[in-house]
């Protein structure tokens, strides 16, 4: 499975269309974290033909507030509640709580990824979540996601949800990532 991944994202990092995550790479150091936050967002959502379920919620929901490396690297997202996440109580559904943490805690990866580490932002190995309390549809959310540790071949970064509104806690995860990228050649 592993080798269909990593063939799935070279793939994707060749294709003329996708060349923004490249170029976000490629210029890292002159970015701020805001900056870099943006250029992996831009990569994911620019390809018309790619219809995935991140690209609705990357380009109309989800939307960047800030990014910070001190102390750890941070990324802080909003977004309202849409009608389809919610539940047949109106409320914003575990399983769409899970996909929005999902898409929300790769994007600290963007602030410390290079060529030759974490370049293609790793894949999900482990989502946990905990659910604190139900937010309604139409409500506002903001989503913080802080990378607290990263490796070769592994990261954790840690994600909380809360209502902007009161700053009240809705969700906490913890998302466990594996590094995909192609093993980089010995000169």
């Amino acid at each position: 499975m592993a080798d269909n991944v990593l063939k799935t994202w070279t793939s994707f990092l060749q294709d003329d269309s996708r060349m923004a995550l490249q170029k976000m790479l490629e210029s890292s150091e002159e970015r701020s974290p805001l900056e870099r936050a943006q250029a992996l967002v831009a990569a994911m959502i620019e390809d018309p033909e790619y219809q995935g379920h991140d690209s609705a919620l990357l380009r109309t929901h989800l939307h960047l507030i800030s990014a910070t490396m001190e102390p750890h690297p941070t990324v802080i997202t909003r977004m309202i509640i849409p009608p389809h996440y919610g539940n047949i109580a109106n409320n914003l559904h575990g399983g769409a709580t899970a996909t929005i943490f999902d898409e929300a805690t790769t994007l600290p990866m963007a602030l410390i990824s290079k060529p030759g580490f974490w370049q293609m932002t790793g894949v999900s190995r482990t989502l946990n979540v905990t659910y604190i309390a139900g937010v309604p549809v139409g409500e506002e959310i903001d989503i913080k996601a802080e990378l607290l540790s990263v490796g070769k071949r592994l990261a954790v970064v840690k994600g909380t949800m809360t209502r902007t509104r009161d700053g009240g806690l809705v969700a906490v995860c913890e998302h466990g990532k594996v590094n995909v990228d192609p093993p980089v050649p010995k000169l």
